[in-house]
């Protein structure tokens, strides 16, 4: 496992919404996951970006979507969602698992589990870029 620890800008995301989710390595491979994906990516969208937002009392929403440059470059009926400044671990695939994603939250899950990083729970970004091309940013504290 290896990852690196980025600063990242704020960013704004628009996308649709998936509330109440839960986060982990086996989340991306649900039925609801997989058709929103492919919904978004029908549009023409190469990186799909999905934001994972804590929600007290409801566990996690994910956005699933699109980098949004400004508020008129999304689209009617997605959400926007801003990620503010901070710190992350950046995880990308390292053979784990066949699967990019799964890969990615297993590193995740793996290097908090050992003291590597101590996550915040707050926004986590996975941006996936058909075919396998995954990179995942794990917010710390």
């Amino acid at each position: 496992m290896s990852f690196e620890i980025v600063k990242r800008e704020s960013t704004d995301f628009g996308g649709l919404v998936l509330p109440r989710m839960e986060l982990g390595s086996s989340i991306h491979a649900t039925d609801l996951m997989k058709f929103t994906r492919e919904r978004v990516q029908q549009r023409g969208i190469e990186e799909v970006t999905t934001v994972y937002v804590a929600v007290p009392d409801l566990e996690w929403s994910a956005v699933i979507g699109y980098r949004c440059i400004d508020v008129d470059h999304l689209a009617i009926g997605d959400v926007l969602v801003r990620v503010p400044e901070g710190y992350f671990a950046k995880f990308a695939p390292d053979g784990r698992s066949s699967d990019p994603i799964e890969d990615v939250w297993i590193q995740a899950e793996l290097a908090e589990k050992e003291g590597r990083i101590e996550r915040a729970y707050t926004e986590e970004i996975e941006v996936f870029r058909a075919p396998s091309n995954v990179e995942l940013f794990i917010s710390l504290t």
